[in-house]
Protein backbone atom coordinates (compact mmCIF):
# COMPACT_ATOMS: atom_id res chain seq x y z
CA UNK A 1 0.00 0.00 0.00
CA UNK A 2 1.37 3.49 -0.83
CA UNK A 3 0.94 6.27 1.67
CA UNK A 4 -0.68 9.14 0.01
CA UNK A 5 1.28 12.54 -0.24
CA UNK A 6 0.01 15.51 1.36
CA UNK A 7 0.73 17.82 -1.55
CA UNK A 8 -0.83 20.53 0.21
CA UNK A 9 1.69 20.41 3.32
CA UNK A 10 4.45 20.19 1.33
CA UNK A 11 2.97 23.61 -0.67
CA UNK A 12 2.59 25.32 2.78
CA UNK A 13 6.21 24.14 4.11
CA UNK A 14 7.93 25.62 0.80
CA UNK A 15 5.72 28.35 1.11
CA UNK A 16 6.76 29.68 4.59
CA UNK A 17 10.39 28.58 4.16
CA UNK A 18 10.99 30.80 1.34
CA UNK A 19 9.53 33.42 3.09
CA UNK A 20 11.78 32.56 6.02
CA UNK A 21 14.82 32.26 3.99
CA UNK A 22 14.60 35.31 1.87
CA UNK A 23 14.04 37.24 5.08
CA UNK A 24 16.74 36.20 6.61
CA UNK A 25 18.90 37.40 3.64
CA UNK A 26 17.37 40.13 3.01
CA UNK A 27 18.07 41.16 6.52
CA UNK A 28 21.27 40.19 6.54
CA UNK A 29 22.52 41.83 3.50
CA UNK A 30 20.84 45.43 4.94
CA UNK A 31 22.63 44.86 8.19
CA UNK A 32 25.86 43.81 5.58
CA UNK A 33 25.25 47.87 4.09
CA UNK A 34 25.25 49.45 6.97
CA UNK A 35 28.43 47.60 8.48
CA UNK A 36 30.57 48.05 5.20
CA UNK A 37 28.68 51.03 4.35
CA UNK A 38 27.91 50.23 1.07
CA UNK A 39 27.93 47.04 -1.41
CA UNK A 40 28.93 46.62 -5.15
CA UNK A 41 31.76 48.60 -5.69
CA UNK A 42 28.86 51.75 -3.98
CA UNK A 43 28.79 54.02 -1.18
CA UNK A 44 26.00 53.51 0.97
CA UNK A 45 24.84 57.04 -0.27
CA UNK A 46 24.85 56.60 -3.37
CA UNK A 47 22.75 53.36 -3.08
CA UNK A 48 20.36 55.13 -1.13
CA UNK A 49 20.14 58.14 -3.86
CA UNK A 50 16.96 57.47 -6.24
CA UNK A 51 18.24 59.71 -8.50
CA UNK A 52 21.14 57.57 -9.03
CA UNK A 53 21.41 56.07 -12.23
CA UNK A 54 24.70 54.01 -11.78
CA UNK A 55 23.06 51.44 -9.45
CA UNK A 56 19.53 49.97 -10.42
CA UNK A 57 18.94 46.27 -9.98
CA UNK A 58 19.48 45.70 -13.95
CA UNK A 59 23.21 46.26 -12.70
CA UNK A 60 23.53 42.89 -10.42
CA UNK A 61 24.89 40.20 -12.01
CA UNK A 62 23.39 36.94 -11.62
CA UNK A 63 26.62 35.01 -12.22
CA UNK A 64 28.04 37.23 -9.16
CA UNK A 65 25.74 35.93 -6.35
CA UNK A 66 28.20 33.47 -5.24
CA UNK A 67 31.16 35.90 -5.33
CA UNK A 68 29.17 38.31 -3.82
CA UNK A 69 27.76 35.65 -0.83
CA UNK A 70 31.59 34.62 -0.22
CA UNK A 71 32.80 38.08 0.23
CA UNK A 72 29.77 39.13 2.53
CA UNK A 73 28.82 41.89 -0.05
CA UNK A 74 25.21 42.93 0.91
CA UNK A 75 23.46 43.58 -2.22
CA UNK A 76 24.31 40.53 -3.59
CA UNK A 77 22.36 38.90 -0.29
CA UNK A 78 19.05 41.05 -0.71
CA UNK A 79 19.60 40.44 -4.27
CA UNK A 80 19.47 36.55 -3.39
CA UNK A 81 16.45 36.78 -1.05
CA UNK A 82 14.75 38.56 -3.70
CA UNK A 83 15.35 35.72 -6.08
CA UNK A 84 14.28 33.36 -3.51
CA UNK A 85 11.40 35.21 -2.81
CA UNK A 86 10.63 35.17 -6.72
CA UNK A 87 11.52 31.76 -7.05
CA UNK A 88 9.46 30.10 -3.77
CA UNK A 89 5.76 30.36 -5.49
CA UNK A 90 7.34 29.18 -9.13
CA UNK A 91 7.61 25.89 -6.94
CA UNK A 92 4.81 25.69 -6.27
CA UNK A 93 3.57 26.04 -9.73
CA UNK A 94 6.25 22.95 -10.48
CA UNK A 95 4.58 20.31 -7.43
CA UNK A 96 1.23 21.23 -9.33
CA UNK A 97 2.32 20.15 -12.60
CA UNK A 98 3.80 17.26 -11.05
CA UNK A 99 0.50 16.86 -9.41
CA UNK A 100 -1.57 17.57 -12.34
CA UNK A 101 0.52 14.56 -14.78
CA UNK A 102 -0.32 11.81 -11.59
CA UNK A 103 -3.52 12.59 -11.70
CA UNK A 104 -3.45 12.69 -15.82
CA UNK A 105 -5.41 15.95 -15.78
CA UNK A 106 -3.20 17.31 -19.12
CA UNK A 107 -5.74 20.25 -19.24
CA UNK A 108 -3.99 21.71 -16.11
CA UNK A 109 -0.47 20.48 -16.91
CA UNK A 110 -1.21 22.33 -19.88
CA UNK A 111 -1.83 25.75 -18.41
CA UNK A 112 0.62 25.20 -15.84
CA UNK A 113 3.27 25.08 -18.10
CA UNK A 114 2.36 28.00 -20.16
CA UNK A 115 1.96 30.05 -16.57
CA UNK A 116 5.44 28.62 -15.77
CA UNK A 117 6.44 30.33 -19.47
CA UNK A 118 4.55 33.55 -18.79
CA UNK A 119 6.96 33.60 -15.14
CA UNK A 120 10.12 33.08 -16.73
CA UNK A 121 9.32 35.05 -19.91
CA UNK A 122 8.76 37.83 -18.13
CA UNK A 123 11.05 37.61 -15.24
CA UNK A 124 13.96 36.93 -17.48
CA UNK A 125 13.53 38.03 -21.48
CA UNK A 126 11.17 41.21 -20.62
CA UNK A 127 14.35 43.07 -18.64
CA UNK A 128 15.95 42.75 -21.28
CA UNK A 129 14.56 44.63 -24.03
CA UNK A 130 13.80 47.31 -22.10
Amino acid sequence: MQKEIDLDLITSYILRSGVYISLFFIVFGTILLFVRNGGLNQTLSSISNFNNMNFNSKFIPLGGIPNGIVTLDGVYYIATGLWVLIFTPISVVFIAIIDFIKDKNRLYVAMSIIVLFNLFFAMLVIPRLT
